[in-house]
């Protein structure tokens, strides 16, 4: 099983003792992402939105997360998930790489 560490925390780890490894490897599988990949993309494409869209429904997907938080929150889970994760937020069908280049890009444009 891959836990995704550093070369450095592996030597670490490695000096455990085998009921502490296992208890190690039993809190990682409960830990579960708490955002699908998908509601990150979802909010950066409703940033990205032209004002003329239904305000409510706006409203309601950003839930008062401001652009800054959300990114902050996607930074923190590409980092801290399973590589699974970033994979489904990388892969063809969210295209989660592309949206946040563009969503970069017209906040960009939106600064000059």
């Amino acid at each position: 099983m891959s836990m995704d560490l550093p070369p450095d925390k592996v030597k670490v780890l490695r000096q455990y003792d085998d009921e502490k490894k296992w208890d190690m490897i039993c809190d990682q599988e409960l830990v579960q992402a708490r955002d699908a990949p998908a509601y990150y993309i979802k909010k950066l494409v409703t940033y990205m939105a032209p004002m003329s869209n239904n305000r409510s429904s706006i409203r309601r997907i950003l839930n008062g997360s401001t652009s800054t938080q959300v990114l902050r929150d996607l930074e923190i889970s590409l980092r801290t998930n399973s590589i699974g994760w970033v994979r489904e937020f990388l892969n063809d069908e969210n295209k989660g790489l592309e949206i946040l280049v563009d969503y970069l890009s017209f906040r960009l444009l939106m600064m000059k």
